[in-house]
């Protein structure tokens, strides 16, 4: 009985350590408050996963008075990608997946994911939005494959699909843009203060309500079918999005926006009001 309530505490540390851990790498930093709001914890609760995971990990973490959280240290960081590229699984593992794997017994969800995200970079730029500060870094685009310096002032960060972005203003191109973490490298947090107004994002202030509706060369009974498993039946669905990311809700619906070009079954659904939406279509 003794060694059974060993083993329970030692694995129950083992779990609080990996959610502040969690927390740490993708955040950049952990506090109490930010246990009490994720966790439900008390504060005294929370003081003591903080302790304990200070006691596990004394290396991780560096006391940041101003702030008053325990902010990741750039050995946090190394035994993070080490952990991430041995063959093993080990309690680091647990830490670097932002969403929690599925459980036995669970209904399954099948994502392939081919873009690995690094807690690295997610944390700087999560950083640089609540610090308003600026963050620098190298990129490859499609247009620019050679690594080339960026540096931006940035507002928000959203998975699209399968990856991430981090929109804000862009010093070098004078304007507002989406950049792929997945094509990031050597980011650097600055510590220039960042002065974006994400009210003068017009892109992201925008927001259009997008009509979607089972395409028009599918059959009567086929469009029936289309509307019955995405629709519940209605003729038209509407969704409200944000200008910017209005391409990435039509590449993820695999939906038309010329119905005389793009056909099924290649395509089961259109944009109906493409007329209103064909400005912000596929901008560069």
């Amino acid at each position: 009985m003794l060694w059974g309530n060993i083993i329970m505490s030692i694995e129950g540390r083992q779990e609080r350590d990996a959610k502040v851990g969690r927390i740490l790498l993708w955040e950049g930093r952990v506090s109490r408050g930010r246990l009490v709001s994720e966790y439900g914890l008390s504060p005294i609760r929370a003081s003591e996963w903080l302790r304990d995971f200070r006691e596990s990990h004394p290396e991780w973490v560096a006391w940041d008075s101003k702030l008053k959280a325990d902010v990741a240290t750039s050995m946090a960081y190394a035994d993070a990608e080490r952990a991430s590229n041995a063959s093993r699984p080990s309690a680091i593992s647990t830490m670097l997946a932002p969403y929690a794997l599925n459980a036995p017994g669970k209904p399954l969800s099948i994502t392939w994911d081919f873009v690995s995200i690094s807690p690295r970079i997610f944390s700087r730029l999560n950083l640089g939005i609540a610090d308003r500060l600026r963050v620098s870094f190298l990129y490859c685009s499609m247009n620019n494959p050679e690594p080339h310096e960026r540096t931006i002032e940035p507002h928000s960060l959203l998975r699209a699909g399968r990856r991430w972005h981090v929109r804000g203003y862009c010093l070098q191109r004078q304007d507002f843009r989406d950049f792929v973490l997945g094509r990031m490298s050597s980011v650097k947090l600055l510590t220039e203060p960042s002065l974006v107004d994400v009210t003068t994002d017009v892109a992201w202030s925008t927001v259009l309500q997008v009509r979607i509706a089972a395409h028009p060369r599918l059959s009567q009974a086929q469009q029936l079918v289309v509307r019955n498993e995405y629709f519940n039946g209605a003729s038209v669905r509407v969704e409200s999005c944000r200008v910017a990311l209005l391409n990435y809700m039509v590449q993820e619906l695999m939906a038309a926006t010329d119905v005389d070009r793009q056909l099924p079954p290649d395509y089961q659904l259109a944009i109906e009001n493409t007329e209103e939406c064909r400005q912000w279509l596929f901008m560069t």
